[in-house]
């Protein structure tokens, strides 16, 4: 069997596959926080509770857990969001691992969605495909040739740091998260209507009413986007883009977007909203250990022919 986590700020889901890919079990806790980082602890428990319920489908092959953050794949640590108080100075993978019976591989949660579409959602048979987070914040994740393209130090996809603007130099220093993000994350969304403290769902809710100011926070929000958008189209030209997140995977949002985006390239870009839903990250996991693990016992092949 193979495990797949999606580890987040408010909760962890943890699911169960088979090697043919087949869901055996899935089981969802609030995230546990605390001096000691407890969650180490508890994605372990959560795996094995599972593995023994399923014991019968045979042993655990491998885990993989997506985290908030950056994962370098030349030391494995893990620049993670400041909503989980994880070493930094130890790779995840490692401390996982010595409570589990089977190799762990923790990567990006957005590369994990990223990794879910194109093997199970609208990047099926397509060649490269870039899928972008717009939620709390902004993230993306790339897969070309099937793989993901993770970068030298894992940080391929750190969209929110975008340098934009007339004098990004100067307006780096006062951002709050990434020039980008700053201009189309939540809090950016909600300063564009009223006084500011309106949760995004109900202004996009108001803009499906009708509300005038709310259609044009909406529209703002998508220009802005457009702006990211273009960039890694004109540096990547993925085959396809898939927006999701509680912004990204509003239709919408995606029509505006991909209408402001027509400005901006002489060019058409085939852009869409995910189909996964928010159990993308915990079924990207599941994915790539069986992709993996299918790499492994094909080279295991090849070697016993020679």
């Amino acid at each position: 069997m193979v495990a797949g986590v999606d580890l987040g700020g408010t909760k962890v889901l943890v699911g169960l596959a088979d090697l043919q890919g087949r869901i055996l079990a899935k089981a969802e806790e609030p995230t546990e926080h605390g001096a000691g980082a407890p969650v180490l602890r508890q994605i372990p428990r959560m795996i094995l509770s599972l593995v023994q319920d399923n014991r019968d489908r045979g042993p655990l092959r491998k885990a993989v857990v997506g985290v908030p953050g950056a994962v370098s794949p030349l030391t494995g640590l893990a620049s993670l969001s400041p909503h989980l108080a994880i070493p930094a100075d130890q790779p995840l993978a490692t401390l996982l691992a010595r409570a589990l019976p089977a190799p762990v591989v923790v990567e990006n949660d957005v590369n994990l969605a990223a990794f879910a579409e194109a093997t199970l959602g609208k990047g099926q048979d397509q060649d490269s495909l870039a899928f972008i987070a717009f939620g709390t914040g902004v993230g993306m994740g790339l897969v070309i040739g099937g793989k993901l393209f993770r970068g030298q130090h894992g940080r391929a996809g750190e969209l929110g740091f975008l340098p934009l603007g007339p004098n990004p130099h100067q307006t780096a220093l006062q951002a709050r998260a990434g020039l980008f993000e700053d201009q189309v994350d939540s809090p950016a969304v909600r300063s564009l209507y009223g006084d500011g403290t309106l949760p995004v769902a109900e202004i996009f809710a108001r803009a499906v009413a009708g509300d005038e100011q709310a259609v044009a926070a909406i529209e703002t929000l998508a220009k802005s986007a457009s702006v990211g958008l273009a960039a890694v189209q004109a540096l990547f030209d993925p085959t396809l883009i898939v927006l999701g997140g509680g912004i990204g995977s509003r239709r919408e949002f995606v029509d505006a977007v991909t209408r402001h985006m027509s400005m901006l390239l002489p060019f058409e870009t085939r852009i869409e909203a995910t189909g996964i839903g928010p159990e993308a990250g915990m079924l990207g996991a599941l994915m790539l250990g069986l992709t993996d693990l299918a790499a492994i016992e094909n080279a295991e092949k090849q070697e016993a022919v020679r």
